[in-house]
C-alpha cells in the first residue's frame, strides 16, 4: 500500500540572506526529491518565549519559506501556527485570512502554549480551531501522549473540527500507545470519528542533539538516553530506537487495540541530520500503517 508521508522542514534563520535562504531550500528539495512518498512538507513556527511568555521569532516566516519549498518541492505544505501568540483573536483570524487570500495556504496546525498558568492574549486552540472551522480550511492540532488528561483533549479538538494530530517527536512508545488507546475508546464512547494522527520521529546523530530534542519537550527516558551516548554511532542506534517503537504502536494496532488512522512525521530537527533523516523516510516508506478506520 503507497504511504503518504509528512517531512517536517526547518526554517533557517530570520537573519540568513536571501541567497542562503535559496541554498537551503535548494538543499531541501534535493533530498525530498529522493525521498519516497513524501506527499506533504510541514513548517512549524520557531519561537521562544521570554517569563511573560512573549514570543522571540529567531528563524524566517514559516509561510513565506512554505511558498519558497512549494515552488521547488511541488508538494502539499503545512504552516504551524502558536494560536495564543496572536495579539488578539482578531488578529488570529487576520493572518489566517491573509495566510489563505494572500500566500495560498490550505493546511495548518494550531499550536497551544508552553506555559499554562500564563494569560495569553490570543486565542486559545479550541477558539482557534473555530475560527478555522468557519473557513473551511484543513486544519490540525498537536498530540502530546505524555500529557495529563490527553485524549480527552484531543476528543475536545477533534469534536472542534481538528482533522489530525502531529505529535511531538516519540523515543517511548508506551506513554503514545496508552494515549492512542484512550483516544480510540473515547471516540467510540462519543460516537466520534478520529483524527488522522501523524507519529513523529527524528533520527539524532551527535550528543548535543539528545539534549536538544529534550528541551523541546521529547519524552526520552534515562534508559533510553544512556543507550544514545553510549552508542559507537548515535545516528544508527536512534534509528534502531525509532524504528522499534513505531513498530510497537503498530503491533497495538494490529490488534485492534489501537482504531485510529496512524501516518508518520518525519523530522530532522537539525540540519545536519537531513541525510539521516531521508534515510529513515526510505525505511518506513513500505511499512503499512491503519490509514482508515471502518
Amino acid at each position: 500500500m503507497k504511504q503518504d508521508i509528512i517531512f517536517e522542514v526547518i526554517p533557517p534563520a530570520k537573519t540568513a540572506s536571501d541567497s542562503y535562504r535559496n541554498k537551503i531550500a535548494d538543499i531541501i528539495m534535493n533530498s525530498v526529491g529522493e525521498m519516497k512518498n513524501v506527499s506533504t512538507l510541514n513548517i512549524p513556527e520557531i519561537a521562544e518565549e521570554n517569563h511573560k511568555g512573549e514570543p522571540y521569532y529567531r528563524n524566517y516566516d514559516n509561510r513565506k519559506f512554505g511558498l519558497l519549498l512549494k515552488e521547488r518541492c511541488k508538494k502539499e505544505i503545512i504552516v504551524n501556527s502558536v494560536a495564543s501568540y496572536h495579539n488578539s483573536k482578531e488578529k488570529f483570524e487576520e493572518w489566517l485570512d491573509e495566510s489563505i487570500t494572500s500566500y495560498g495556504l490550505k493546511n495548518y496546525v494550531f499550536v497551544g502554549p508552553k506555559i499554562g498558568s500564563i494569560r495569553y492574549p490570543g486565542p486559545s486552540v479550541l477558539e482557534a480551531n473555530s475560527i478555522a472551522k468557519g473557513k473551511k480550511v484543513n486544519f490540525g492540532n498537536i498530540f502530546i501522549p505524555e500529557r495529563k488528561n490527553e485524549a480527552d483533549r484531543l476528543v475536545s479538538k477533534t469534536k472542534s473540527g481538528c482533522k489530525f494530530f502531529t505529535s511531538q517527536i516519540l523515543f517511548e512508545p508506551d506513554t503514545a500507545i496508552r494515549a492512542l488507546q484512550e483516544y480510540s475508546i473515547q471516540c467510540a464512547e462519543h460516537e466520534l470519528r478520529p483524527a488522522k494522527v501523524f507519529l513523529s520521529f527524528s533520527p539524532l546523530s551527535i550528543p548535543e542533539d539528545v539534549s536538544f530534542v529534550k528541551w523541546l519537550g521529547a519524552d526520552i527516558s534515562k534508559r533510553a538516553e544512556i543507550r544514545l551516548l553510549s552508542s559507537q554511532n548515535i545516528g544508527e542506534e536512534s534509528v534502531r530506537i525509532i524504528l522499534s517503537g513505531l513498530h510497537k504502536i503498530l503491533d497495538f494496532a494490529d490488534d485492534g487495540k489501537i482504531k485510529v488512522p496512524l501516518g508518520l512525521n518525519i523530522e530532522y530537527v537539525l540540519l545536519h541530520n537531513l541525510e539521516l533523516a531521508k534515510n529513515l523516510v526510505h525505511m518506513v516508506s513500505d511499512i503499512r500503517l491503519p490509514l482508515i478506520v471502518k
